[in-house]
């Protein structure tokens, strides 16, 4: 007989023999209440060892995953594009030797492709091609690895930020509840001694800062906005006449880690992307773009350095609110300028450069940077910037810097601290204007009061206009208690009895707390990779 003609006869007993004990199985099912006990207990019996292994499946990843951090962190990661590029693509091509041996392989699999993961410049994107390529098992090791990682770094940043020489922490802080009752809370700076009024508590250099537009190239310096007094000497670029500095120190400082990419170096040709960009920034009197630009320049300038700190730049910045723009022209052009001015120069800037990073770090502008006095004329008279920044003074503001500490800060009408310039240049000194105690709560006023002429209800409108947010300090407070049924949450009324709807619609901008970390988290959906963001601030718990 030949062998398909004794597979099919065999197929066919089978089939006969297989439907025969379906028919037993499913009377003994309906007709005997101990065959259906016994079913029952045997599913209840295979659903719970299923559990188990899933348990233990989760603890020998989750100990998998622990093992690998740590085997991780002991590495030295390359500093360099072109070396990093040699590392990625070499760990690739293990991880995929790797899984293409079997399971036991997977572990050390989704090490490597972490370690590429590490040094790739685009991991959202790198995500999105493991999840299609890698298989299942070797993927949720890999973003357990990542979800571990930012969790750990996590906890562990403020036990480091701020640096304990400041005499200040970022703490967790009531912030009332939700409207499901659960307790607000947000990071605020509080005191790690005393201090007693008219100490200085620390002093801080700005991430980045600029001038106002108006006064470049005049007799302030580009880098760190100190004005140069008649007797001093001006110190001028060596390839452009925009721009002077103060002295030959800050004039390589502002070479190294950013002018060397945005100077104008005096072209001829006017439509060259430096010119363009500088242009826009004195047509418009708009300081933020070129801020931008320098920030950005700076975390190339950064990277290069590699002096081994956890935390870079965008780490300490990730963390902050930002006033949430809402895109126009101007954004637009604004972004354009600036993939034109640095496309050529830095690999990978123009598709880093999109439209939501742009709006976020101008919205962290907007809501945290800080307008700098340290002109020696109080009396000078400078050309109004359409962008805002904290500032009480009254003195004239020279430009803005954006501080990575301070911009912790919370407001408070009735403030401990003040800001202070004891320098004359950039360099921001807070403090104290009343005996402050370890542990208590450090606040500056991030508007000019007038000396004290303003209502509550005109600091309120402003800080809201300006800053999203109803005043609750203990003086607005104490004023609603006074004036109890004449201002409302929904509304403030001026001296001018002009009212103004507390909504977005004010100013266009709205109050966001962003909580991430450096590397962009992804959440895997059935249907594709959306991206969500991990970290502090302001959070329900």
């Amino acid at each position: 007989m030949k062998t398909s003609t004794i597979v099919a006869v065999t197929v066919g007993t089978l089939a006969i023999a297989t439907v025969g004990y379906a028919i037993y199985f499913d009377q003994k099912r309906r007709n005997n209440p101990d065959f259906r006990r016994k079913l029952k207990k045997e599913k209840k019996r295979a659903m719970k060892q299923i559990k188990e292994e899933e348990k233990k499946k989760i603890t020998k990843n989750a100990q998998t995953v622990e093992e690998a951090l740590a085997s991780i962190k002991e590495d030295e990661f390359p500093s360099s594009m072109e070396e990093r590029e040699k590392f990625c693509m070499a760990q690739l091509a293990a991880g995929e030797e790797l899984f293409n041996q079997g399971s036991d392989g997977f572990p050390r699999a989704a090490i490597c492709f972490y370690k590429a993961l590490k040094v790739y410049p685009a991991p959202a994107d790198l995500i999105m091609v493991y999840q299609k390529t890698i298989p299942p098992d070797v993927f949720t090791l890999v973003m357990n690895m990542l979800s571990t990682d930012v969790h750990q770094k996590k906890e562990k940043y403020y036990t480091i930020f701020p640096p304990k020489e400041m005499n200040v922490k970022a703490a967790e802080l009531p912030e009332g509840m939700t409207v499901e009752g659960k307790s607000v809370v947000r990071r605020g700076l509080v005191a790690t001694k005393d201090f007693a009024a008219g100490e200085t508590i620390y002093s801080e250099t700005p991430i980045v800062s600029s001038l106002e537009p108006s006064l470049e190239g005049n007799e302030f310096c580009h880098y760190c906005l100190k004005q140069i007094a008649g007797d001093e000497s001006k110190v001028d670029c060596d390839t452009c006449s925009k721009v002077v500095f103060c002295s030959a120190t800050c004039k390589k400082a502002a070479t190294t880690e950013f002018h060397v990419f945005l100077c104008t170096k005096d072209s001829e040709n006017a439509s060259t992307p430096e010119c363009s960009l500088y242009d826009y920034t004195k047509e418009t009197n708009n300081k933020y773009p070129d801020m931008i630009a320098k920030f950005l320049v700076g975390m190339v300038h950064e990277e290069a350095l590699n002096k081994g700190e956890e935390y870079n730049v965008f780490d300490h910045i990730e963390r902050l609110r930002f006033l949430e723009v809402r895109p126009s022209a101007a954004e637009e052009k604004e972004i354009q300028l600036l993939k034109d001015t640095l496309g050529a120069k830095i690999p990978g800037i123009e598709e880093f450069i999109n439209e939501e990073r742009y709006l976020t770090l101008k919205g962290k502008l907007l809501y945290n940077a800080y307008g700098v006095s340290t002109s020696l004329d109080a009396d000078r008279s400078i050309e109004p910037s359409p962008e805002q920044y904290r500032s009480a003074h009254d003195a004239p503001v020279v430009g803005a810097g954006f501080y990575k500490v301070t911009s912790y800060m919370s407001h408070s009408c009735d403030s401990n601290t003040k800001v202070a310039f004891l320098e004359h240049n950039n360099n921001m000194s807070i403090v104290a204007t009343k005996d402050i105690k370890t542990g208590e709560e450090l606040h500056i006023s991030f508007i000019d009061q007038k000396n004290g002429t303003l209502s509550t209800e005109q600091r309120r409108q402003e800080l809201f206009q300006r800053y999203r947010f109803k005043c609750m300090c203990p003086v607005c407070e104490a004023s609603d208690v006074v004036n109890a049924g004449e201002v409302t949450s929904a509304e403030v009324t001026t001296g001018e009895v002009t009212t103004v709807e507390m909504t977005e619609e004010v100013t266009g901008y709205k109050l966001t707390t962003e909580m991430t970390e450096q590397v962009t988290m992804h959440k895997v959906t059935t249907e594709e990779v959306t991206t969500f963001n991990v970290g502090t601030d302001e959070v329900a718990k």
